[in-house]
């Protein structure tokens, strides 16, 4: 029988053969074939919902664009990937959540909401902040380029901003759709008003004498082990956790220079300033590369803040100190004065490329209109104030200058814009006009600062390798140990910058153990680690040293208050008389049965505002156990003539207590429930290094 034969009787045998082939080839081709079978694009699971990490990459940039035309530059990638993130996993519930409730967005009230009468306000808002003046234009740009004379390159852009902002805008309606459901079922009826009215109405004034539990010794009240269980056992549903707990102390030391860099750059600086002083231009320090020189050229008015205090009194050729801030010396040294026009008002406009601008300019300076010209112009904008001492003006400052005023011209050098006329309305007067040399020094650590600093804190992880002694002795050391808590969904600790090295190595590590240093990204930050406890069951443990502290004061508290009551229970038979026998001043108050607190009361000590409610005119009540103290009362004054019900005015105190307003604070929490969420962005950063 034939190979070829064999191989037609044995099909299946063959395929698998060259499978197996196959795959071992691929498995010896690539670096790391693990990668292969392992899910390498999604950055969390959502109970079960995936989120790409292309879509969670594209809003992470979106998201620092935002922050930084806000003046946000100082905020970590870190914190806005964690931001990013949370927002992704809050908005994949709600839309699981709209699915099951049927709610969709229909073509018409998407269209509606872009391009209608009225469009959605953040549509507008998200347009012009584009530099387009409305919605409909920026559709016209990405699906009719050739009519709005838009490249077709530029038009593919569009498309993708308007593709992005529908989708944006659909969550919108969605969102909105999902809260009038909720409209009435939270809004509250003339019972729930009623009940929000009578908790407020009667203001009761009230003379108390309290003795407060710290009064009592701590430690003729001890706290057994036993008790703290038992407390935490009935309030365990408040610790509650859901993903893994790493509790470590850190230590961050900045690498800053020295007092010895300090005194040898102020030296450095002098020398400098007396160079300035007796050489032509910046030369006494060109050589030097540790001074940078920016040439500054503007009239005191444009003039940067610290130059405008020192600069206009200057003499030319003198040099001045103008600060000495955050480690960085500026010098001034003033070059020269001239007399020069600064501000000139202009008219813009430009031209579609499809029509003449020559002929639109014709047109515009013989006294056409600009809304008689119709699509031959594509954008406007009048009475712009300009400085022709602007760099950005420096291509055409000579015409702004020298152009006849009231008339359009086509700037010989536009920077690109074939299409822009411009025409001059008014000049400022000539204003005095200074070129200025300012020098920049900064003052960094020397390289012995540095390997100090090194050498300081690896002797120290040395001598303290545990972090028992690593947070005990840190203060002896000259340290500061602080706390924080690191989870597989954190990216940075305590928000320091470049610290996503360290939390991997917290995630691997063990109760106890204490890290090496860890440089950040600029080396101007040291850091060193200790664990002190993982915790990974469902809830924070009551062996926690916060849980245990509270529960401990709390139980501590009670038997404190429960002794006062014992003590002075029928010692008195009036307020006067209690309040000698406790050795305090009586005092008065007011009292509402719904406010959240008390003056001259620790917050949250409803026990006093419950026993006034019920309490009569002229009863004497009491020792009560609060909180915090023991109190005894005698209600003087119960007023209840002030306003009158207002189911209006006590409906929207109850909504924003108790209602729709307090729902959708509480609303992310609610959606979640018991879902599960895999936050996978800690490990697939560190897969992905």
């Amino acid at each position: 029988m034939s190979t070829l034969e064999q191989i037609r009787q044995r099909p299946i045998l063959i395929v698998s053969v060259l499978g197996v082939a196959l795959l071992l080839f691929i498995l010896t081709a690539v670096d790391h074939p693990g990668e292969l079978f392992q899910d390498n694009h999604t950055v969390a699971k959502v109970d079960g919902e995936k989120i790409d990490y292309l879509e969670f990459q594209r809003r992470v940039e979106q998201q620092q664009e935002q922050l930084q035309q806000r003046g946000y530059t100082n905020v970590s990638p870190e914190q806005v990937q964690e931001y990013v993130l949370q927002q992704m996993i809050a908005e994949t519930l709600m839309e699981k959540e709209y699915g099951k409730l049927g709610l969709t967005v229909t073509d018409k009230e998407l269209s509606e909401a872009m391009i209608g009468a009225t469009p959605h306000p953040y549509v507008t808002q998200m347009v012009q902040g584009m530099g387009i003046p409305s919605a409909q234009m920026l559709y016209e740009a990405a699906y009719e380029p050739t009519k709005s004379g838009v490249d077709p390159q530029q038009a593919a852009q569009f498309q993708a901003a308007w593709t992005q902002l529908e989708k944006d805008v659909e969550k919108m309606l969605l969102s909105q759709k999902f809260g009038q459901l909720f409209q009435g079922v939270l809004t509250a009826n003339k019972l729930d008003a009623k009940a929000i009215y009578d908790d407020n109405a009667t203001v009761s004034t009230i003379a108390y004498a309290r003795k407060d539990v710290s009064s009592l010794k701590d430690e003729d009240f001890p706290v057994s082990d036993a008790e703290i269980n038992n407390e935490y056992a009935g309030e365990h549903n408040r610790y509650l956790i859901d993903e893994p707990q790493h509790l470590i102390s850190y230590i961050a030391v900045d690498v800053v220079p020295s007092s010895s860099d300090l005194m040898e750059a102020q030296k450095e600086v002098e020398e400098a300033i007396a160079g300035l002083k007796v050489n032509p231009s910046t030369d006494a320090v060109a050589s030097n590369g540790k001074f940078y020189v920016n040439r500054v050229s503007a009239t005191a008015a444009r003039m940067a803040q610290n130059l405008k205090k020192v600069v206009p009194g200057m003499a030319v050729d003198s040099v001045a100190m103008v600060s000495f801030i955050d480690n960085q010396y500026t010098i001034a040294k003033l070059l020269g004065v001239t007399t020069s026009i600064d501000s000139v008002r202009v008219d813009v406009a430009f031209v579609n490329e499809n029509a003449n601008a020559d002929s639109i300019m014709a047109s515009l300076n013989t006294g056409a209109t600009k809304e008689s010209l119709g699509d031959a112009l594509t954008q406007t904008q009048d009475t712009i104030w300009l400085s022709v001492l602007d760099p950005a003006a420096a291509a055409i400052k000579d015409e702004l200058l020298t152009a006849e005023t009231g008339k359009y011209f086509k700037p010989a050098n536009n920077n690109g814009n074939a299409g822009m006329l411009v025409r001059v309305r008014e000049r400022k007067a000539p204003v005095s006009v200074y070129d200025v040399a300012e020098i920049t020094y900064d003052v960094v650590p020397s390289n012995a600062t540095i390997q100090k600093l090194n050498s300081d804190l690896r002797n120290y992880l040395a001598a303290n390798p545990t972090a028992e002694k690593f947070e005990s002795e840190a203060t002896k050391a000259g340290y500061s140990a602080l706390s924080a808590v690191v989870t597989p969904s954190t990216l940075s600790i305590n928000n320091l910058s470049d610290t996503r090295g360290a939390c991997k190595w917290v995630l691997g590590a063990k109760a106890g153990q204490v890290s090496g240093v860890f440089n950040d990204d600029r080396d101007s930050r040291l850091l060193a680690v200790a664990v002190n406890n993982v915790y990974d069951g469902k809830f924070i443990p009551v062996s926690d040293p916060q849980i245990r502290t509270y529960l401990t004061n709390k139980i501590r508290n009670m038997k404190k208050a429960e002794k006062l009551v014992a003590d002075y229970k029928g010692k008195g038979k009036s307020v006067a008389e209690y309040a000698a026998a406790m050795g305090v001043k009586v005092d008065t108050t007011q009292v509402t049965f719904g406010q959240p607190y008390v003056r001259n009361f620790p917050m949250g000590d409803s026990k006093l505002q419950a026993n006034v409610a019920v309490a009569k005119k002229g009863q004497l009540v009491g020792p009560v156990a609060l909180n915090q103290s023991v109190v005894v009362f005698t209600v003087t004054d119960a007023d209840n003539s002030g306003r009158k019900f207002d189911y209006q005015n006590d409906a929207m105190v109850f909504n924003q207590r108790e209602g729709i307003a307090t729902f959708q604070r509480t609303l992310p929490d609610v959606i979640r429930g018991t879902k599960k969420i895999e936050n996978k962005i800690q490990k697939f950063y560190s897969d992905r290094n």
